[in-house]
């Protein structure tokens, strides 16, 4: 399975995934333009794309899935809550609504939708499957759920919420309100949560997590690293493993990895 989170956080959100025989976009939250600049910089193409697969219907996720979704004539899936809270999915032709936590199949992949816990209509994660690779996507959650637990517990490979520091956050000028919405259990989650959810259930088959949706206001990338790399045992424990951490970004392409 090959993938590249082509842009995370609120500039825009799109993930490619690709088996061999079926590739696929999750999420589209900018225009063709950036997405073909983001593509090229990754050496990859939108040839051969079969479907686009929504997280939940929030600006920075859907903006770009209408006019390529009419371009290649590709069916888009998004759960009944997230189509009837966007109405420029509402006009699209090619409609699929996703079972939740009921696996099928799509081409070559086996994808699985789980809930999530974030401030929209009906937000999923996904959890994708080769059946010789297993991954997870959850990149907008206030809260880890149980759903995620069981996942984590069997994944190769996990892109997953990273979004602000706690100190950095109160400490920014967003006024109170949005403050209290990120931090609250359907907002957003930080570099500590995310690192006590990885250390308690993180399955030792897991080789890389890719930190997505960092804040460039509450965050920064060597701070979110250094916080989540404390869920990792120090290399002299027994039994020690190490997952390779990777960053993802707004404006570019994170490393493409082939696992």
């Amino acid at each position: 399975m090959k993938l590249c989170v082509l842009g995370s956080g609120s500039s825009g959100n799109c993930t490619y995934i690709d088996t061999g025989q079926t590739r696929i976009l999750v999420d589209l939250g900018f225009g063709q333009r950036s997405l073909s600049r983001r593509l090229n910089e990754a050496g990859l193409s939108l040839d051969g794309l079969s479907g686009l697969f929504l997280t939940h219907e929030h600006t920075d996720h859907i903006s770009g899935v209408p006019s390529l979704a009419r371009a290649l004539g590709i069916p888009v899936f998004m759960t009944e809550g997230t189509w009837a809270k966007a109405s420029e999915l509402q006009a699209l032709d090619k409609v699929e609504f996703l079972p939740i936590d009921s696996p099928f199949s799509f081409g070559k992949l086996e994808i699985e939708a789980f809930p999530v816990s974030h401030d929209a209509a009906q937000p999923v994660g996904f959890r994708f499957s080769t059946g010789e690779t297993q991954g997870v996507l959850a990149t907008d959650l206030g809260e880890p759920t149980e759903p995620i637990f069981q996942h984590l517990a069997t994944c190769d490979w996990l892109i997953m919420e990273s979004n602000y520091d706690e100190e950095m956050l109160r400490a920014s000028p967003y006024p109170w309100p949005l403050k209290k919405r990120l931090m609250g259990r359907h907002g957003h989650l930080s570099n500590n949560m995310l690192a006590s959810c990885l250390k308690a259930h993180l399955g030792e088959r897991a080789q890389h997590v890719l930190l997505a949706h960092l804040s460039r206001v509450n965050n920064h990338p060597g701070l979110a690293m250094a916080q989540v790399s404390n869920a990792f045992p120090a290399s002299s424990s027994k039994n020690s493993f190490y997952p390779r951490l990777h960053l993802t970004h707004q404006d570019r392409p994170s490393i493409f990895l082939d696992i």
